[in-house]
């Protein structure tokens, strides 16, 4: 595997496990976007290694995927646009209309096991 397409990999590993200890400590906001951040990075990944160019800047999970050329359950696709709009609210004040800052432990619980889930799918296709 390319030493580019590593170094994505790796930061969207430490992304998830900042995710995982923000979660633990209840700070639910900012572990969604450490959660969206890993899929961002994994998924930037993959396209770098499927097509050799620089991955898009763009944070939106489902127009990453498209660019991956990866069709997914609309499930899926839902979760993916969730953790998108969490990204947008946890880190700009602007977004906070489209993602509540206040955000349950069950939500969380939810988009982490779908994230740990997802990325490991994603690590299968490098």
């Amino acid at each position: 595997m390319d030493e580019q397409v590593q170094r994505w990999l790796r930061y969207a590993e430490s992304d998830l496990a900042a995710a995982n200890i923000l979660h633990q400590g209840g700070l639910y906001p900012q572990a969604l976007f450490f959660l969206q951040q890993s899929i961002e990075k994994a998924l930037k990944a993959l396209i770098l290694y499927r097509s050799r160019t620089v991955p898009p800047r763009i944070h939106s999970l489902p127009k990453l995927l498209k660019h991956c050329g990866l069709d997914v359950p609309r499930d899926q696709l839902l979760r993916l646009q969730d953790l998108t709009r969490y990204y947008a609210g946890s880190r700009y004040p602007e977004g906070l209309s489209e993602a509540p800052l206040e955000v349950s432990a069950e939500e969380v619980d939810r988009l982490s096991v779908f994230t740990e889930e997802f990325f490991a799918w994603l690590k299968q296709k490098l």
